[in-house]
């Protein structure tokens, strides 16, 4: 499991599908003046019941769904740069920000996101708890 670098959150963006993406700077100096520059778009999408209709035991698979990931999917944008001089940080920042907002915002505004992803999600555990039967 790889170690979670600490994160600011900066600010956050109400898209079209109802949705919240939310902005995360896990920025950090590397060695001397050079910096490890990136940031997150995160956006959760609620997990109900209902979603699990379509499995066979859907109503155990939720309860251990919940049990381990709580009541939500993540759906994650990372940008990054490494090794960037101190003089450049806020404007390479500035510079991922924007190219996300530019190229993906539209993406993750689409009416059937959280639906695909979510439903991508639930597949993905239910196949994991296939393995440890």
């Amino acid at each position: 499991m790889t170690k979670k670098l600490p994160e600011v959150y900066l600010e956050s963006y109400d898209l079209p599908n109802g949705l919240t993406a939310e902005v995360y700077d896990y920025s950090r100096k590397l060695a001397g003046d050079r910096w490890l520059v990136g940031l997150t778009i995160r956006i959760d999408i609620e997990v109900n019941q209902s979603d699990f209709d379509q499995f066979e035991n859907g109503r155990e698979l939720f309860e251990k769904f919940k049990e381990e990931q709580g009541n939500c999917v993540t759906f994650e944008i990372k940008k990054e740069r490494n090794f960037i001089d101190q003089r450049e940080k806020d404007e390479v920042f500035a510079d991922l920000l924007n190219s996300i907002k530019e190229n993906s915002l539209k993406y993750m505004g689409h009416e059937m996101l959280a639906d695909r992803f979510r439903r991508k999600k639930l597949v993905e555990f239910k196949e994991r708890q296939n393995w440890w039967k």
